[in-house]
């Protein structure tokens, strides 16, 4: 009780120094851990209301217990609104790529940062992102064209960079147990280790049923990095390593935790700065080979002849290096930029070799855009309107890109 009405005390000296004087029908009293008699008596000498859990504070539900899924429905709202409100279908992918990682992820981290998010809640988010980066809408789903787990992973092994929510989650609550275990200087980490840990050590505690949702988060971590990393020195050698490096804790931990794949050597080239961001997303797909060939379609039972050349079944390899227009696209292409040598698929490995400045950046951008035009062509069933001039060439070689060769 003396703690109660000192905070009383000083509301009471600051709202008759400012004018902002607090009104008690207006405001609520939130208790958890209390008595009730202790909440009685805190009650009567407030004159506040009682309030209940969950309720909304900065647009996040809190509760002094473990939020189910169904109290991350704001979230969820929020983002199905946000989808919902741009014209998906009229987007291309990067459009989509670029709206999940810088907007939606954005809302998802301000979460994550403060909740462990349970698994149901990190499928459905999943799943929105997954269906508005493949079919511009949250509501309709269809075979995403490449794994999530793949899509997740850096640019440099083959991924797009989208943002893995369950090592992100685990990235912040790493950074919480590193502050308790270095008692940084803040209220929430001075106020825990008073409360929690008194004397002990972070390391040595274990959780109890009476424990909030949040420290048994941080413990259920620190047992996790044990077991992986082979005991209590190796995992703090490791925290600070990542505190000490040249990358933000957030962002080491980060790396730590995600799925990784082996580096890839052709991300550097597809994905140069001066590229345009759909012709980058179509070559990705290209070099995955996860483009919608008919090869790829049978389920649907389309006729397998290449809508571009009518000549032959439509597959990853004959579109791009056998069929007739393709072949025509590319002929023309290398005469435009001198370059002697015939295309097969190993040209589409993508290895650096000597630059040469402007050449180069020419045979880069056009690269890029033939590949993105057979896609769109295919796709319009255009082949008969499809005339290649040097001036388009001329046009699609002016984009300036950086270093790549056909080797």
């Amino acid at each position: 009780m003396v703690s109660v009405s000192t905070i009383l005390q000083q509301l009471r000296v600051f709202g008759e120094s400012s004018g902002l004087v607090i009104n008690a029908a207006k405001s609520s009293i939130f208790f958890a851990g209390v008595t009730g008699d202790m909440k009685q008596a805190i009650l009567n000498l407030s004159q506040f209301t009682e309030g209940t859990f969950p309720f909304k504070y900065l647009g996040v539900s809190l509760s002094p217990h473990r939020l189910l899924a169904s109290q991350f429905s704001p979230l969820i709202q929020q983002l199905e609104v946000a989808i919902q409100s741009w014209m998906g279908k009229y987007l291309s992918y990067a459009g989509r790529l670029e709206l999940i990682k810088y907007v939606l992820h954005g809302i998802v981290q301000f979460w994550i940062s403060i909740f462990p998010i349970p698994a149901a809640v990190i499928s459905k988010i999943t799943s929105l992102c997954r269906n508005f980066l493949w079919t511009g809408d949250v509501l309709k789903s269809k075979s995403a064209l490449v794994a999530w787990k793949q899509v997740c992973l850096p640019k440099d092994e083959g991924g797009l960079a989208i943002l893995d929510i369950k090592a992100r989650n685990s990235s912040f609550f790493a950074k919480l147990l590193w502050n308790i275990h270095m008692k940084s200087d803040s209220l929430w980490i001075q106020w825990v280790d008073h409360y929690y840990i008194s004397h002990a050590s972070i390391w040595s505690l274990d959780a109890k049923k009476t424990d909030s949702p949040l420290w048994k988060s941080i413990f259920s971590l620190r047992d996790r990095l044990i077991d992986l990393c082979g005991g209590v020195a190796p995992v703090q050698q490791l925290l600070s390593s990542w505190d000490s490096g040249l990358h933000s804790f957030t962002a080491s931990a980060y790396d730590f935790f995600r799925y990784k794949a082996e580096p890839v050597r052709w991300a550097s080239v597809i994905w140069e700065q001066w590229s345009l961001p759909k012709h980058s997303f179509s070559l990705w797909l290209a070099m995955l080979g996860k483009l919608r060939t008919r090869d790829r379609l049978q389920f649907l039972s389309p006729d397998p002849v290449c809508s571009l050349c009518q000549n032959a079944d439509e597959s990853h390899a004959h579109l791009f290096f056998n069929c007739d227009w393709s072949s025509s696209l590319w002929s023309k292409a290398r005469f435009w930029l001198k370059i002697h040598n015939n295309m097969h698929q190993s040209h589409l490995s993508l290895t650096k070799q000597q630059k040469r400045a402007t050449t180069e950046n020419e045979k880069s951008i056009t690269c890029h855009t033939c590949v993105f035009d057979m896609g769109r062509k295919k796709q319009a069933h255009l082949q008969q309107h499809c005339q290649i001039s040097g001036c388009h060439l001329h046009e699609i070689s002016n984009f300036v890109l950086h270093y790549f060769v056909f080797s």
